[in-house]
């Protein structure tokens, strides 16, 4: 019984040293080195240009908080398409090459060129071929080659008009009221729906609930981008049907409707853009929850 005793308290033992010489040991993490690209944050710039070897440049415009497209098209550009574009700021890479023999990655003859303006100052990224390994792209920034995410030329090389805002009204535009009465549908009624502190208006005699108000408002106008955006020269001598957009500020946005079936297309006069949008929903922006009161 001792014996027995005896091998139980020198196996515990055994278990219990390895245990603590395990929990003791040093372990070593291979860990890769990275190497930040810039110390910038993505709010230090005001302008970017893209330059391409063989299609026109693209220049965005910081203007307030919000950015717009200067070239090739004239808009208001999508604010996360363009954070993506600056993002190369913070980015990392596990390599940091002198850049002494540039054509070595397809530096010498760059896909892209992107330039970030800070202050006046002029930031140039230089995009290469791709390690043909890792998949990689290599960068010249600052006299030295890295190796990033493809993801970032890609979102710089985006036809200019998908850098376009698709919704059809900015944050900044606060609306006072929609006038429909040119519509055919509303020319009878004149109607005007107005909105004041979030509480909804309309004609006299109309019939309708705050809550689908509301949610018509933002389902159709403030949460409904555009299937495709084109810039568009309209000839405005053509009597289109029309509607009207007015807000806080005094400022009046028509919309021409220049197609219902198979898709809805509305045309921003003071932008010159094209919105197409599905037919249901595009019949919806026209058409809030509005009914005759019955007498």
């Amino acid at each position: 019984m001792k014996n027995k005793w005896l091998i139980n308290i020198i196996l515990l033992v055994m278990v219990l040293s390895i245990s603590l010489f395990l929990f003791l040991k040093p372990t070593k993490i291979k860990q890769t080195k990275q190497f930040s690209i810039s110390t910038f944050n993505l709010s230090d710039f005001d302008s970017i240009k893209i330059d391409f070897p063989s299609r026109a440049s693209v220049i965005l415009k910081k203007s307030s908080e919000s950015w717009d497209m200067i070239e090739p098209v004239k808009g208001r550009a999508d604010q996360f398409s363009v954070q993506k574009i600056i993002s190369i700021v913070a980015t990392s890479s596990s390599e940091k090459l002198p850049s002494n023999d540039l054509a070595k990655y397809g530096l010498d003859k760059p896909t892209m060129k992107l330039k970030l303006i800070h202050k006046g100052q002029e930031e140039e990224f230089i995009f290469g071929t791709y390690n043909s390994v890792t998949e990689d792209q290599y960068l010249l920034y600052k006299e030295n080659v890295y190796l990033i995410s493809g993801s970032y030329s890609e979102a710089a090389a985006t036809q200019p008009i998908e850098l376009i805002d698709k919704l059809p009204l900015t944050k900044s535009e606060e609306i006072k009221y929609f006038d429909f009465s040119r519509l055919e549908q509303w020319q009878s009624k004149r109607l005007k729906v107005t909105r004041n502190n979030n509480e909804w208006s309309a004609n006299e005699g109309s019939q309708f609930k705050q809550n689908e108000m509301a949610e018509w408002f933002d389902m159709t106008w403030v949460k409904n981008p555009a299937k495709s955006v084109e810039k568009s020269s309209i000839d405005l001598r053509v009597p289109y049907k029309s509607f009207d957009i007015h807000t806080i500020d005094g400022k009046k946005i028509t919309f021409l409707r220049l197609q219902e079936s198979p898709e809805t297309k509305l045309y921003r006069v003071d932008e010159g853009l094209l919105y197409n949008f599905g037919s249901d929903i595009g019949f919806t922006m026209m058409n809030p929850p509005i009914e005759h009161s019955k007498k």
